[in-house]
């Protein structure tokens, strides 16, 4: 799909590029900044790459419960665990 020449079409920076990614490696505050960058501006790129990113974060997050859930339940998994985490 091709834009016509508007602000959707200009290219981000690589210093605003630069400035993003430093900004999302804060613990919070970048967690908070990818949901405001992914919803706001007039930028499509940006917009569509942050929620991308949001997109990853929720399938690590649905990750990390499944196998909090499966893990505990799982003696044999627990055993190669335990394997991994006693040796001497």
């Amino acid at each position: 799909m091709y834009y016509e020449a508007d602000k959707n079409s200009v290219p981000v920076s690589v210093g605003s590029w630069m400035f993003m990614l430093l900004v999302t490696a804060l613990p919070l505050i970048g967690l908070i900044m990818v949901i405001v960058w992914a919803f706001t501006g007039e930028n499509e790129t940006r917009k569509n790459y942050f929620r991308a990113l949001l997109a990853w974060i929720a399938v690590a997050v649905v990750a990390g419960v499944v196998l909090a859930l499966v893990l505990p339940k799982s003696p044999h998994i627990q055993k190669q665990i335990q394997g991994w985490t006693h040796k001497a």
